[in-house]
């Protein structure tokens, strides 16, 4: 691992808290193959809900950037590109040269409005954990209004010549930027990344990382690793399972506005490791 500072701390302790339905999703951008060959048609699919289980399409008024970024070119699909079927919104994309290519979605903000108690069980089923605490300490006030977003990327290969589009941010408000292509790492290697607010590195952030098929030590469990940004945004882990891989994260601050109380921007970036 090219950094020095890095915390990977198993979830166990994470405690299980209800679901509620009102409470917003996390969103990736998946694909059935990460190694592609050029001038191949690709299919990239968004997930809002799991990892692994879309809870509904995401409608194309709701998408207010999608990316395509290779070969240091930045182009953006068309919505015609994109079509739903079984709560899935799926998009049809051609790659061209070999490279490292970057894909990305951003949605416009949204709102929902929860009770305190929901509110808190929302927090802490979703790790938001530095939030939860600053509440709770807070008090218990009426219902919470919550301005949200989500901005999810995904990294896959063309070919077999890398590119560094792979560390290329796409100006999102949140987001996470590797620093190490993740399709040149030899197994036991460190993937070194960044997080960005608004352009800015985040320090002391809190991001979780697995991949698909983990199961962890007890029921509780949802992510394999959990890690805390330096003062420069910068974390890292070791990926020592082979797979698809994602790391997440929830960015949210308590803010003075008539209408909201609280805002979140939610990033995912998947990729995978072989």
């Amino acid at each position: 691992m090219k950094n020095a500072f890095f915390r990977v701390v198993l979830l166990g302790s994470m405690l299980a808290v209800p679901f509620h339905a009102a409470t917003a999703h996390e969103m990736f951008l998946k694909m059935e193959n990460y190694f592609m060959a050029p001038d191949t048609g690709v299919v990239l699919k968004l997930l809002n809900g799991t990892f692994d289980e879309s809870l509904n399409a995401i409608a194309r008024e709701r998408m207010l950037d999608v990316s395509l970024v290779y070969n240091g070119q930045k182009t953006h699909p068309p919505l015609s590109a994109w079509h739903d079927s079984d709560n899935i919104s799926f998009l049809t994309i051609e790659t061209r040269s070999p490279g490292t290519y970057v894909a990305g979605v951003s949605l416009r903000q949204n709102m929902i409005t929860l009770s305190a108690e929901d509110f808190a069980a929302y927090l802490e089923h979703d790790g938001i954990l530095d939030t939860l605490a600053a509440f709770k300490a807070g008090g218990s006030p009426g219902d919470v209004r919550e301005r949200y977003s989500k901005h999810v990327t995904i990294i896959f290969q063309v070919g077999n010549e890398r590119s560094d589009d792979f560390s290329q941010a796409l100006g999102y408000p949140i987001e996470i930027v590797l620093k190490d292509n993740p399709y040149g790492l030899m197994p036991g290697e460190g993937l070194d990344f960044q997080v960005l607010y608004e352009g800015k590195p985040v320090g002391n952030q809190l991001v979780y990382a697995g991949y698909q098929g983990f199961v962890g030590e007890n029921e509780h469990e949802k992510h394999a690793v959990t890690l805390r940004t330096d003062e420069n945004g910068m974390a890292g882990f070791v990926p020592e399972a082979k797979g698809i891989w994602y790391i997440s994260l929830i960015h949210m601050k308590k803010i003075d506005d008539p209408d909201a109380d609280y805002q979140s921007d939610w990033g995912t970036l998947t990729f995978e490791i072989r």
